[in-house]
């Protein structure tokens, strides 16, 4: 009686879901032009860049993959009320792994699966129909489980329970990203009065270090298009710099590989041409010795990655670049500053505010996807077992990075 009643409750709920909104999947390349300005027209609330337009039409164009190993297909969805108001878009893709075979596994996912490029993955929708574009898309997922076997939901709101749209059996938390708001006031002074005493003291003794040793530094910001190129190529010196660096907490170099690189210098053009890019440089005498490259989103200035020389790391030029970084948001008139993903020291000692989202992976109720499912996951245990064979796996990788662990 009881499971009848929890079925009879996620049936009634799904109606629910289904009389209100309308999810509409969209598989080809146009649909992004066709999309876009909608769109744009809500990407004030996303916080982020990753769903936003630029960012999704830069990744789809340079990292989706299309191999034998692996090949992904378009699968936008977007969600609108009845009379038709956009409000959410799922930038997602179908990757199928091996791309042909008998035993070909689709994953149904958010744009971003990629080695740590995309911070944050998950749906853009207008703050107050979050939840109800959340539950939409994975009603509509379940509603359609034919052509999917596995789907990784992101950025899904901490307080959101799926279960009352999909069976628990089905359903799988992962885990958890979060990200670092700093609310800024009308003034440099007043901000930096309300910080805790440890990064006031981390503030003085980085400019005072500079001074004591004549030290002269300023501030340049990248904005334009034409100055993209030459601020990312002293970023990715600087970012590979950091990644080799022994004296601190140990960083990848996200951008190694000519595609990320590609992304990067693409992703950064396009939001420059809507003057949205802020690539924050420190500059000591003649040499830029620590980049934060920063992008604009609705009226918060988000800090994405980061690079520095290690000869200026006594003077701690990373902090006093964030610290140059915030002093322009306040200028500008931003009300927030994003710190970006990654609980760390250099971002709790700022005193911000905490965003959790979630990660879920939902499997189909189809026969085909628990067949294909189980002997992929079978497949993938014997290669790793059979140490002649291991390499294998790379072929399903993505970019040299290891297959998913939804398969595991």
């Amino acid at each position: 009686m009881h499971l009848r009643g929890a079925r009879k409750m996620t049936n009634a709920l799904r109606f629910e879901v289904q009389e209100r909104l309308v999810v509409t999947e969209h598989t080809s390349t146009g649909s992004f032009r066709e999309l876009e300005r909608e769109w744009r027209a809500i990407e004030a609330h996303a916080g982020t860049p990753f769903a936003t337009w630029d960012w999704a039409v830069a990744w789809w164009a340079r990292l989706r993959e299309e191999k034998l190993g692996v090949t992904d297909s378009l699968s936008i969805r977007t969600v609108r009320t009845h009379d038709g108001r956009l409000l959410g878009v799922a930038p997602m893709l179908i990757s199928r792994r091996p791309s042909l075979g008998p035993i070909c596994v689709r994953q149904l996912q958010f744009f971003g699966a990629d080695p740590n490029i995309t911070e944050q993955r998950g749906m853009l929708a207008l703050p107050e129909w979050q939840g109800e574009a959340y539950r939409a898309l994975v009603d509509h997922a379940l509603q359609n489980a034919g052509s999917w076997d596995c789907m990784l939901l992101s950025g899904v709101p901490v307080d959101l329970d799926l279960r009352t749209i999909a069976n628990a059996t089905d359903l799988q938390w992962l885990g958890q990203t979060a990200d670092y708001t700093l609310t800024l006031g009308s003034s440099w002074e007043a901000f930096r009065a309300a910080l805790p005493r440890n990064i006031k003291e981390s503030l003085r003794k980085c400019y005072n270090s500079l001074k004591r040793d004549g030290l002269e530094f300023r501030l340049q910001v990248a904005e334009s298009v034409q100055s993209v190129k030459p601020a990312l190529e002293r970023f990715f010196v600087l970012h590979a710099a950091r990644a080799e660096a022994n004296h601190t907490i140990r960083h990848n170099d996200v951008f190694a590989t000519p595609e990320a690189r590609a992304f990067l210098t693409d992703v950064c053009r396009r939001f420059a041409a809507r003057g949205a890019l802020r690539i924050f440089q420190l500059q000591i005498g003649e040499t830029v010795v620590a980049v934060r490259i920063g992008f604009v989103v609705g009226d918060t200035l988000y800090l994405y990655y980061s690079g520095y020389d290690a000869k200026f790391a006594p003077y701690s030029v990373m902090t006093t670049t964030v610290a140059e970084a915030i002093q322009y948001g306040i200028r500008h008139g931003f009300s927030r500053v994003n710190l970006s993903t990654g609980k760390d020291v250099s971002k709790a000692r700022w005193d911000p505010t905490e965003r959790v989202t979630r990660q879920a992976l939902l499997m189909s109720s189809s026969r085909r996807a628990k067949i294909t499912h189980h002997m992929y996951r079978q497949a993938l245990q014997a290669i790793d077992s059979m140490p002649a064979l291991r390499r294998a796996t790379t072929f399903l990788a993505r970019r040299s990075t290891p297959p998913p662990q939804a398969y595991r």
